[in-house]
């Protein structure tokens, strides 16, 4: 480290000036005087020479006569750094109140007078009010105010305004759509060590996304580099709204202003060793490589920290007569100067983290090292040490997080859908976030939704996407909340945000409408917002066998909805019954007769209290390696991941019973999955049905359903290979085999002319239109030929525009995910949905009457079929049965599975809104009947 204990100064100019020399009787006279003030004068000089340091040997400051080390202007730089480190009110931003003018304020901008409307200000429970937004900036909240004479005057009718919802967790613009090698710009992953690299040189503000993301009221989002390093880079905290003039730094929140919070990403975990130590075979290959060049890091920038530190104390105790300059510029290096920020506290730091010594790991470096976490990310375990979180340096960090992700790793898979709940009730500040494009920041209020229902209270659940992520920010001053001084960043909502399928009417950022060709005067009227009550609870006999594996029979009473696909009953009196004799539905409706018979048996009675809904057993198909791999990036975990081998497999040879995957879906009503093999060829396999329930593969209750169910093949980006690096040799390939099979030259039980017989279906994973309509001439090809193929189109994100084509085929389509993204460059039509469009693909494809499923995207949304479900009835309109065929009995007619009964499930109240929960279950591979199941 520099020496600064020598401190030069400038040469001595001269003395003094030249006067006359005295003359004659005036110097006789004054000579003695002359004499005694030269003598005080000298003894003055001395003493001063003294004071100022002259003596090196007797000052602590000692001086140099020699040629100054640093220029003028390179001392006063380093005086500047050392008063911006040393002020004393650092981040201290006036209070919204005090506020005139947002920076990003457009003039001409009218003022907007929202009235008549529900108020969720972001931290308090909801009430009726209006808002008035000017200059950029919220400047009255309240009752009754009178618009000026120049403002747009917008009639709520009862429409609940929210805070514009804000993600901290984002990669959009650094990871574009759609996906292409030259758009991603997420991981400097040349070293782990990368906190000098920045987000905001990669952002594009063009990335299609960011029209998406703000159609789901999305305001502000944080731009993190990615989780593959340990220190991952800078952040930047960024608005939606689109500037004419492309310029990331003009979409910056804190634009126009100079004192800038910054941010930082950093990762621990699975992520940085898997790549360097499995990949590229360096440090870090584990969790203590990690720590050791986290550490090693931090300790460099501690000692450039101190190293400036010094530097601003030698300048301060300077001389304070004469120039004097220190001999060394101050100390800086652009590879620490980041991490120095942490340390000053001018850098909020979010760390991605799950496991619970990964967490305490970095509680323990910001110990050591002083620096504050602001946030950790995805944080899956934290909900079980929430103490440990407490001990980090000075703050308790957010954890901004998923409500319902897991299993999708190893340190995912502890994940429980209480946690944010559990976190909330010890301190802890919960902010829901999407990871964006993992999960698509659209439909970040989803998350916020989920948390609600597994028990975050409705304030928190809209705190955790506004005002929550705000503060972890330090933005509080200006974003999250609705009130007096803050941005006039807000949301109109066409219902409740926490409901199924809510989605923004409006969105507002910096006083200005973001959606297009919107008319207020169109929009209906609504009532109170929707209040989530406590549904009852299901009330269980006293019998000891009541919930259990022996209670084969059962009467349940107060259900109010029966919707199974022969029958649906509704009664508002919540009268309706079902019977259970030896393990049978014996009766679904009014069954006084077979209830009457069953209380001769005195078969114990269960009541719902009057909510009651009953479903058959819902059912996934597509969902990737449900019961054949319980972790995907552990081959260990199940079957394993084939790779190009002509052979064509089963997936009921691979099927494993018992995992969390599949005991989660059965929880949740999800009593039969359909599983292909995950193969790199394009023949996947051959499908297996199951039940999700049973303990093994020879259950009594039925653990295969149907060992053959049809035979899935891959067509487009994800297939290509070595063997097949083109879609047309894929094409190719795929017509040869059904050729071969039609001619008769496969075996007659060979899976080819299985199919071309039409004795199991051909399931094709496609997403393009143009390779879509392709397949369909190859099909009518083949059936004038003779064949019969009973085709059905899986993913499918560019089917609706051939929609009709489809229907006169007779092509089922089952759409995976639900709701798509133009992720892939080749099925970039895809429709986002209201706001932005009327249509969806699903809404276009059942207009035009082909048969339609869902399907879950990853193996852990396999428990939310039925919010999926209810999501479509939403922007469907269609009626509760239509949405169970959704995920039913469509799904089975399509794969060519019977639909009849294979289980009944009973939910606690309307389970195509968030609330319901699943209060029995019969059948599904287990015994008896199961009662209050919950999700983990």
């Amino acid at each position: 480290m520099a020496d600064y204990s020598s401190l030069p100064q400038h040469d001595q100019e001269e003395a003094g000036h030249a006067y006359p020399q005295p003359k004659g009787e005036f110097f006789r006279k004054h000579k003695k005087t002359t004499i005694v003030l030269a003598t005080a004068a000298i003894a003055l000089l001395a003493t001063s020479a003294y004071f100022l340091g002259a003596s090196n040997e007797l000052s602590h400051n000692k001086v140099h006569y020699e040629e100054v080390g640093i220029s003028a202007g390179h001392f006063a730089n380093g005086l500047n750094k050392c008063k911006a480190i040393n002020r004393e009110n650092k981040h201290d931003y006036p209070v919204p109140e005090a506020r005139q003018v947002n920076p990003r304020f457009v003039n001409g901008t009218a003022p907007t007078l929202f009235k008549n409307g529900y108020i969720f200000d972001g931290v308090n429970e909801s009430y009726k009010g209006d808002v008035l937004i000017d200059r950029g900036l919220i400047v009255a909240v309240g009752g009754n105010i009178t618009a000026p004479e120049d403002a747009v005057v917008v009639d709520l009718k009862g429409h609940i305004l929210t805070p514009g919802i804000v993600d901290m967790h984002s990669h959009l613009g650094v990871d574009s759509w759609p996906e292409l090698e030259a758009t991603q710009d997420t991981n400097e992953m040349t070293q782990p060590l990368t906190p000098f690299v920045r987000s905001l040189d990669g952002f594009n503000p063009s990335d299609p996304a960011r029209e998406w993301v703000l159609s789901g009221g999305i305001t502000t989002s944080l731009i993190l580099p990615g989780s593959g390093n340990i220190m991952g880079g800078e952040a930047y905290s960024v608005k939606m709204r689109k500037v004419d003039t492309l310029s990331t730094e003009d979409m910056l929140v804190q634009a126009g202003e100079d004192d800038k919070w910054r941010y930082m990403k950093m990762a621990c975990g699975e992520n940085p060793k898997r790549y360097y130590g499995g990949y590229l075979g360096r440090m870090p290959s584990t969790r203590l490589g990690e720590g050791w060049l986290l550490r090693d890091q931090f300790a460099k920038a501690t000692e450039l920290k101190r190293a400036q530190d010094d530097w601003c104390i030698a300048a301060e105790n300077l001389p304070k007569f004469g120039r004097h300059r220190l001999d060394k510029p101050f100390p800086e290096d652009l590879q620490y100067e980041s991490l120095v920020g942490i340390l000053r506290d001018d850098v909020k730091l979010n760390i991605h983290c799950y496991e619970t010594h990964d967490l305490e790991a970095m509680v323990r470096h910001s110990n050591e090292y002083k620096f504050k976490i602001s946030a950790f990310h995805h944080g899956l375990d934290a909900y079980r040490v929430p103490e440990i979180l407490k001990r980090a340096y000075k703050v308790v960090p957010v954890v901004a997080t998923f409500a319902g992700k897991f299993g999708y790793k190893k340190e995912a898979f502890q994940s429980s859908v209480n946690a944010a709940k559990i976190l909330a009730d010890n301190g802890i500040p919960v902010a829901m976030k999407s990871d964006h494009p993992v999960l698509n920041s659209q439909h970040l209020v989803y998350e916020a939704a989920q948390a609600r229902h597994y028990g975050l209270s409705e304030t928190l659940a809209i705190a955790s996407v506004t005002s929550v992520p705000a503060k972890a920010l330090g933005l509080d001053h200006r974003i999250g909340r609705i009130a007096v001084g803050m941005d006039a960043d807000v949301v109109v909502w066409e219902k409740h945000p926490l409901s199924l399928g809510a989605h923004p009417l409006q969105v507002y950022i910096d006083g200005i409408a973001q959606i297009e060709n919107v008319k207020p005067e169109t929009w209906d009227e609504q009532g109170e917002p929707l209040t989530f009550e406590e549904l009852p609870e299901l009330s269980v006999p006293k019998d000891k066998d009541s919930c259990t594996a022996n209670a084969e029979s059962g009467v349940f009473t107060g259900i109010k909805k029966i919707l199974l696909e022969g029958a649906e009953e509704f009664s508002a009196q919540g009268d309706l019954t079902v019977v259970i004799d030896n393990g049978d539905v014996v009766c679904a409706g009014h069954c006084r007769h077979e209830a009457a018979a069953m209380g001769k048996k005195d078969a114990p009675v269960y009541d719902l209290g009057g909510e009651g809904v009953v479903l058959p057993s819902l059912l996934s198909v597509g969902a990737p390696n449900l019961g054949l791999q319980e972790i995907a990036a552990e081959d260990t975990t199940g079957d394993g991941h084939p790779g190009l081998s002509p052979e064509v497999i089963d997936a009921a040879d691979g099927l494993k019973f018992g995992g969390l995957h599949m005991d989660e879906a059965y929880k949740a009503g999800v009593l039969v999955g359909v599983t292909a093999p995950d193969s790199q060829h394009v023949i996947q396999g051959v499908s297996v049905a199951f039940s999700t329930g049973a303990e093994s593969a020879i259950s009594p209750k039925g653990a295969i359903l149907k060992e053959k169910v049809a035979l899935h093949v891959r067509i487009g980006q994800a297939s290509k290979s070595p063997l097949f690096p083109t879609v047309s040799s894929q094409i190719s390939f795929l017509r040869s085999a059904l050729e071969k099979g039609l001619s008769e030259l496969f075996h007659p039980n060979e899976e080819f002319s299985l199919v071309t017989r039409g004795k199991i279906p051909l399931v094709i994973e496609v997403h393009n239109r143009d390779e879509i309509l392709r397949l369909l001439q190859i099909k009518k090809q083949l059936e004038k030929s003779g064949a019969q193929i009973k085709m059905s189109l899986i993913g499918a994100t560019e089917a609706w525009t051939v929609a009709e084509a489809l229907a006169e085929a007779e092509v089922g389509v089952i759409l995976k995910p639900f709701l798509c993204t133009p992720v892939q460059w080749t099925a970039q039509q895809c429709l986002p949905g209201a706001p932005l469009t009327n249509e969806t693909g699903l809404s276009v494809l059942y207009k035009a009457g082909v048969k339609v499923g869902l399907a879950a995207h990853e193996p852990e949304d396999v428990r939310q079929l039925s919010w999926i479900a209810g999501w479509a009835r939403s922007d469907l309109g269609i009626s509760e049965k239509e949405a169970v065929g959704l995920v039913s009995w469509n799904l089975a007619e399509i794969v060519g599975l019977p639909t009849g009964p294979t289980g009944l499930v009973i939910y606690n109240g309307d389970p195509f809104e968030f609330g319901a929960k699943v209060s029995v279950i019969v059948g599904g591979g287990k015994s008896g009947i199961q009662c209050n199941p919950r999700a983990f």
